[in-house]
């Protein structure tokens, strides 16, 4: 009997416990981020990912035609070269650096900053609204 009072009184103090969901892990651009500055022949656009609790982190793509939910390049994303992912602190903003091949010349650095409510390009000021994903399968555009 006492056994089965302690079992129910364990069952129904798990039971009111709320679970929080996990935060999926990805935090990913919704439009394109004009990475070039206005500089002639500037790379074009790119999708970004941030994965916040990897310290090198980062992936990038260029968007297809629905933007950054599907994708002109691959076989998949491609992980940035040279990434770094400085943890926030006490909920913070947190910096981003990363490398991008050009065409012509050496990689362009660049530099981001995550906050609550989107990612800001540290050379321009452009601000790009984010959203949260569990994986980064971004489907390939068809028929570019």
């Amino acid at each position: 009997m006492r056994l089965t009072f302690l079992l129910l009184l364990g069952l129904s103090i798990g039971a009111c416990r709320t679970v929080s969901p996990s935060l999926p892990r990805y935090i990913v651009t919704l439009t394109p981020v004009s990475l070039g500055g206005g500089q002639p022949g500037h790379q074009p656009g790119l999708c970004i990912a941030v994965d916040p609790t990897d310290a090198q982190g980062v992936w990038w793509w260029q968007p297809g035609p629905s933007g950054c939910s599907s994708r002109i390049t691959g076989p998949t994303v491609f992980r940035a070269q040279l990434a770094t992912v400085a943890p926030a602190r006490d909920s913070g903003p947190i910096e981003v650096g990363f490398q991008v091949p050009v065409m012509e010349g050496p990689p362009r650095d660049f530099r981001l900053v995550l906050y609550e409510d989107g990612m800001r390009i540290v050379a321009s000021g452009e601000r790009v609204s984010t959203e949260r994903r569990r994986d980064l399968d971004i489907p390939p555009a068809h028929g570019r």
